[in-house]
């Protein structure tokens, strides 16, 4: 607790999460989506972040996406 894990690592500034919600966005929307899924190591606080970029259809659409996510992980 209280350690930063890259102490070294440089932030991202505004315009930069801008640019990677923006990115979320096209995404989310679907444009040039694939079947591929990769892993992405991030702070928590950035996600939620670049979240609060996100217009209300978007946020509905991944609200859809997070609970059929929850329900594939239930326990039968």
């Amino acid at each position: 607790m209280g350690k930063i894990h890259e102490p070294e690592a440089e932030l991202a500034g505004a315009e930069e999460a801008i640019a990677d919600a923006a990115r979320l966005r096209g995404m989310l929307a679907g444009a040039g989506r694939s079947a591929r899924s990769v892993a992405v190591k991030a702070p928590l606080w950035a996600l939620l972040e670049a979240l609060d970029a996100l217009e209300p259809v978007e946020l509905e659409q991944l609200a859809r996406h997070i609970e059929q996510r929850l329900l594939a992980k239930r326990p039968a």
